[in-house]
């Protein structure tokens, strides 16, 4: 900057007069670059203070007229203010510096002109209408010269009554557009708009199977850059055909039929974004799967067994299923692939659950019927004596765990009375034996075998 300071100040000495300016050492000269500004906005000028050929520093600067503003140069002789012309005229510049004479230089301030563009992005390769406003001082500017550059185009346009012009701008490249207004009378105006890159469409589909003539409603999500694109058009090519367009959460629902196996492609687009696609697989048949729960039945007893029909990561609705071997039943899956069916083996052994469906290979699983656990029953005392009664204590267990909810009943000896065990697997009931027939004693419940012993008296 010195360097430029000093350029400057050769080239003005040696355009004047030598022997008038440079005779008094003690004159102060001052410039302002630019010396023609805009009204009605800030503009950074630059002063340049020098004497007797030579930069001369800390002086004081001092603008009036259509802008005030007051500084002081550094000791390279330069300032830098932000000057905001108020209003159309001259800036006045006075430079002042004890033991000097005062130097002057006298700014333009014209009317500056403001360019916008509404949308200011665009995207590449779309073609969009924007809006540009051109004013001066805050006011519209009729009949100013509008003229875009960059991205790959160029177009000019001329404003109307309001300041504005309309012009569909279509850029093929991305990047900063330069947008330039200009009137006789007026400071150039200058903006930049954006030419951004289209966004590119994903796409995922719901099921990524299906099967040769089994009609499947897939789900089609359509985003860009993490967001749900709405009105993007769905089209399928390959093994079947169809299309849909996107709600607000970026979904289409579409019946997918194939006619044949292989690979059914659904295309995604829309205006203003690079398309995208994916692929569904058309097969000959699809692999079930079948699981149980519980995986264990007791024989004889009623049990609630809960069935679930999937191909792949998919629930299988309107599958069929069928029980064989030691207990029968069948039903059909809901929605969520599932039956749930009330098996009753009357016997121990495997129970073997099929599903079948039209288009899906058959699949089959296993689960068993156990037999019945058995009863143990103990009491104490063990033995009563006859015309005495006594209170005795059953305890009902199946291997080494209590039994709650069993049927204790007492018969022979001239009793007859039952109770049931609570949560201890025990109850305790009043004997009052009579003669000398053996008292029994049968514990019972469903699922178990009966547990049974005497008590003498």
């Amino acid at each position: 900057m010195v360097a430029l300071i000093g350029g400057i100040i050769a080239g003005l000495a040696f355009n004047t007069v030598l022997g008038a300016v440079w005779s008094n050492s003690k004159e102060l000269h001052v410039i302002a670059i630019p010396g023609d500004i805009g009204a009605g906005k800030i503009s950074k000028v630059t002063f340049i203070t020098f004497s007797n050929g030579a930069a001369i520093g800390n002086v004081n600067v001092t603008l009036s007229g259509a802008a005030s503003e007051h500084g002081m140069t550094d000791t390279d002789g330069m300032l830098v203010l932000a000057v905001n012309a108020t209003k159309n005229g001259s800036i006045n510049v006075n430079a002042e510096k004890p033991g000097h004479e005062n130097g002057t230089f006298v700014i333009s301030a014209t009317p500056g002109l403001d360019i916008g563009a509404s949308p200011a992005s665009i995207t590449s390769g779309v073609a969009t209408y924007v809006t540009f406003s051109v004013t001066g001082m805050g006011k519209p500017v009729e009949g100013a010269a509008v003229n875009l550059s960059g991205s790959g185009i160029g177009l000019d346009g001329v404003t109307g009554s309001n300041g504005q012009i309309i012009m569909q701008v279509n850029p093929p490249g991305t990047g900063q557009i330069t947008l330039t207004a200009k009137k006789s009378g007026y400071v150039d105006g200058s903006n930049a708009m954006t030419s951004a890159s289209q966004q590119t469409l994903g796409v995922s589909s719901s099921q990524n199977t299906v099967t040769v003539n089994v009609p499947a409603y897939i789900t089609f999500t359509v985003t860009a850059g993490g967001s749900a694109v709405n009105d993007a058009i769905v089209s399928l090519s390959g093994a079947a055909s169809g299309s849909g367009v996107t709600n607000q959460d970026g979904r289409t629902v579409i019946q997918v039929t194939p006619s044949t196996t292989g690979t059914i492609t659904a295309s995604a687009s829309k205006t203003g974004f690079a398309g995208g696609s994916v692929t569904v697989t058309s097969a000959s048949t699809q692999s079930l799967y079948i699981t149980t729960s519980p995986s264990t039945i007791t024989a004889g007893v009623p049990t609630y067994v809960l069935f679930t029909a999937t191909s792949g990561n998919s629930a299988i609705e309107g599958a069929a299923i069928t029980l064989t071997g030691a207990a029968s039943g069948n039903g059909v899956t809901n929605q969520n692939g599932q039956a749930i069916l009330l098996v009753n083996s009357t016997g121990t052994g495997t129970i073997t659950a099929s599903t079948t469906k039209t288009g899906y290979s058959s699949a089959s699983t296993t689960f068993s019927a156990a037999g019945q656990p058995t009863l143990s029953i103990s009491a104490s005392p063990s033995n009563v004596t006859n015309g005495v009664p006594t209170y005795v204590v059953f305890t009902v267990k199946s291997g080494n765990s209590a039994i709650s909810g069993a049927t204790v009943s007492i018969s022979g000896g001239g009793i007859s009375t039952d109770g049931m065990t609570n949560s201890a697997g025990q109850v305790t009931l009043q004997l009052n034996a009579a003669g000398t027939s053996t008292i029994n004693v049968a514990a019972r419940k469903t699922g178990y075998t009966d547990g049974t012993m005497a008590i003498t008296h």
